[in-house]
């Protein structure tokens, strides 16, 4: 009886509220899929079964399967960086917290069944489909390392980095310290920082030692532990 409702529901022309549910539901179907069977292995035809859609109302939006991959990259680079963005107000007033925020933010993000999902299709198949790869550098990776360059660079405007630190690299090292590594053990398969309190300690603890070495004076963590 659900899936008549649905058919019903998303049959003849939608309005505007229902036609972004449905835009909705087969985005989250297509990154469902594709993090669970990798990209070659799911079809078009396969997603519209799985959200009882047709055919057609997803190559009416997405005109190809890669197309369609590809949106899901964008949306989940635009989420992360909706999520994880400080407002402006944050950053001037205390852009060490905002900018210790954020990577509080980011690790949760990074550690999301559905992104590491994701990862394990980019490591799987970048070799085939190296386009995609390029494509998730550009509207996950580069927008995420140029927030967090953007945040330690209001960090040395604010006269707290020591003289000489090159931002763009020491901005990079700081996100492979707090996200590249828990990240890299989750694909792994080692069950590490599954709680909140595992993921506040460790962030903590590498926070303070990566700040030891770039501040200009020695300061506590802006999580107040």
């Amino acid at each position: 009886m659900a899936d008549q409702d649905r058919k019903r529901k998303f049959s003849g022309r939608p309005d505007s509220r229902m036609s972004e549910e449905l835009d909705a539901l087969i985005l989250k179907t297509a990154t469902r899929l594709f993090g669970e069977q990798g990209y070659a292995a799911t079809s078009v035809e396969q997603i519209a079964a799985v959200a009882k859609v047709g055919k057609q109302t997803i190559y009416r939006r997405h005109p190809s399967k890669e197309n369609l991959f590809k949106t899901v990259i964008s949306e989940l680079g635009n989420s992360f960086l909706l999520a994880a963005s400080p407002s402006d107000e944050m950053v001037s007033s205390d852009p060490l917290q905002a900018l210790y925020k954020t990577m509080r933010m980011l690790l949760d993000l990074i550690l999301s069944p559905e992104t590491l999902s994701l990862s394990r299709t980019f490591i799987a198949e970048g070799w085939r489909f190296p386009d995609l790869v390029n494509h998730a550098g550009a509207h996950i990776f580069d927008p995420l390392e140029k927030l967090t360059c953007k945040l330690l660079t209001a960090v040395s405007r604010a006269g707290l980095l020591k003289a000489g630190c090159d931002l763009e690299e020491t901005s990079q090292m700081l996100a492979t310290l707090c996200l590249g590594g828990p990240h890299q053990q989750m694909l792994f398969g080692r069950r590490v920082l599954t709680t909140a309190e595992e993921r506040d300690g460790y962030l903590d603890h590498a926070w303070r030692a990566f700040m030891t070495g770039i501040l200009a004076a020695p300061a506590s963590s802006p999580s107040g532990n």
